[in-house]
């Protein structure tokens, strides 16, 4: 395969662009796009809830949410994201940064645990002499 066709399909590849060029070849034309989906507003809205609800620093809405299409499944973890609620437990100063939290897939490795009052019952109980 020449070096220009492998260049033009790479592009048409990353792009999704449709691009109109002659094969240098045999000079037939040349041209494909990609099936991208595009998101629906109410996606947007869910993100930009959970983006308001992170406690860490943030860039703009579009920069985040682009950054977070990138990934294969987002859209089956838009709606756990929602439904997170994290506990850092630390200083704001030592949460990472939302671009961080979505390129290093953070969410998979944060449990949504609920605490559990005292987990021994009442007979483990010392405070109460």
């Amino acid at each position: 395969m020449n070096k220009k066709i492998r260049r033009l399909l790479w592009h048409l590849q990353r792009t999704g662009l449709p691009m109109k060029t002659n094969c240098p070849c045999c000079g037939q034309e040349i041209q494909q796009q990609k099936n991208i989906k595009a998101h629906q507003p109410h996606e947007e809205q869910a993100f930009e809830k959970f983006r308001t609800n992170y406690k860490g620093k943030k860039r703009g809405l579009d920069t985040e949410f682009s950054n977070f299409k990138k990934h294969k499944d987002w859209r089956t973890v838009l709606p756990k994201l929602h439904d997170m609620n994290i506990k850092w437990g630390c200083e704001t100063k030592y949460i990472p940064h939302l671009a961080t939290f979505i390129n290093q897939r953070r969410w998979e490795m944060i449990e949504d645990v609920k605490p559990t009052v005292n987990p021994y019952g009442e007979q483990h109980d010392w405070r109460t002499e």
